[in-house]
């Protein structure tokens, strides 16, 4: 992993530009890697929550229309998980609106800061009943620390959007953590103008995600555009996948991200007791990424 001086990002931000497009520039990345995506979110972290207070009535449109769109999915499903959640400010509105039978939820991303900005959201607006239910993580969404059809509903907004040329690779991941569906609300390509498309090439936005999820052996039960339409450049499309087969619900959902075997939750960290690597928990997040692991073999539970 490279470091550089991040004050021409910090500056790029501040001034309205792509921070992403300076990283690769400073970074000297044809791509958006993993770190990029990190750093550009990372320097966002709690413009999304200002956002949704400035724009509440646009806040409400929105994760009701998506809501209303997970709800007969999620309606007896025993977990959740939103993938890549950023401040968690969709997540919360659409809990709110549809996570009533869920037991446990999930909230996942690259960046330790907007998670942590996300939570004092959660505790502020979400319903009491079901913060004690939901658990943020750090995570790769390219290497979830979850076992094999570990929850009953996976979803995104926008998180697969900056990873153009790993849209089959994150199909595989999400589908193989999924239990019974995948629904993926991501930009459309095919759906967008010619200035929109332009400007996904240009940034590097997936594409093509409905073809590498049937590669990836999703099975597509529904493609619908959203009504509610933040920047008429980047409109969204909810892509409903059925996850094949009919696996059995799993008791303990973690796994080591790193050995992909058994991790257990202690009370300062996640150990797996077969790799011996530990995850730090920062702040109550826990660090499930796999560069993130610490070898502890002396460790006893």
């Amino acid at each position: 992993m490279r470091y550089c001086d991040l004050q021409p990002a910090i500056d790029a931000f501040q001034r309205g530009e792509n921070v992403t497009a300076t990283l690769r520039r400073l970074l000297d990345s044809p791509v958006n890697t993993p770190q990029i995506i990190e750093i550009a979110y990372d320097l966002q972290a709690g413009s999304y929550v200002d956002a949704v207070r400035q724009d509440e009535a646009g806040w409400q449109r929105k994760t009701a229309e998506i809501a209303g769109i997970l709800r007969p999915l999620v309606a007896g499903a025993a977990s959740a998980i939103e993938v890549g959640t950023g401040e968690m400010t969709t997540l919360v509105g659409v809990a709110n609106a549809c996570y009533d039978d869920a037991t446990a939820s999930y909230a996942c991303d690259l960046s330790w800061s907007r998670l942590s900005v996300g939570a004092r959201f959660a505790q502020e607006r979400l319903s009491p009943a079901k913060r004690p239910r939901l658990t943020p993580f750090v995570a790769d969404l390219f290497g979830l620390p979850l076992r094999d059809n570990a929850v009953d509903v996976v979803w995104t907004y926008h998180a697969l959007e900056p990873n153009g040329g790993r849209e089959r690779e994150a199909a595989r991941e999400l589908l193989r953590v999924a239990r019974r569906h995948v629904v993926l609300f991501e930009p459309s390509f095919d759906n967008n103008t010619a200035e929109g498309r332009a400007r996904m090439e240009r940034l590097g936005y997936v594409r093509g995600l409905a073809d590498a999820v049937t590669a990836e052996g999703g099975i597509i039960e529904g493609r619908l555009m959203l009504d509610y339409v933040a920047n008429p450049l980047n409109p969204t499309e909810a892509l409903i996948v059925r996850v094949p087969g009919d696996a059995a619900q799993v008791d303990e959902p973690w796994q080591c991200p790193s050995a992909g075997l058994p991790m257990t939750r202690l009370s300062d960290c996640f150990f797996s007791d077969r790799s011996k690597l530990a995850y730090p928990i920062i702040g109550g997040i826990p660090i499930l990424r796999a560069d993130a692991a610490v070898m502890t073999s002396a460790m006893s539970f």
